[in-house]
């Protein structure tokens, strides 16, 4: 499936949109992960945990919303959003990602 971050795709036409889609996908980090990321942050490195954290939450977005527009007979995905928060509360770290896009029938 077609997913695209524009509101529309050159060379094709939008026959039909069949609504938003989104996901929302939370994780938590483990405590000897978020240390690790603490650490690292505060030396200049790149937290590799972390990073691999988010990129794994964002497949898991991107896999939900292109289920959902399948679900509604699209054949593509426009006006991909993505956001990813790093939420810390009482010591637990929890990473959230949102997506939302139009799911559509191009031609």
């Amino acid at each position: 499936m077609l997913i695209v971050t524009t509101p529309y795709v050159m060379g094709k036409n939008v026959l039909e949109y069949k609504g938003p889609v989104f996901a929302q996908v939370t994780r938590g980090i483990g405590a000897i992960r978020s240390l690790a990321a603490t650490w690292q942050s505060m030396t200049g490195d790149r937290s590799k945990g972390q990073e691999q954290s988010i990129i794994e939450i964002r497949e898991i977005a991107l896999k939900e919303i292109e289920e959902n527009a399948q679900s509604l007979g699209a054949n593509a995905i426009i006006g991909l959003d993505i956001d990813i928060e790093i939420i810390t509360q009482n010591n637990i770290t929890i990473l959230l990602c949102k997506a939302y896009a139009t799911a559509v029938v191009l031609d």
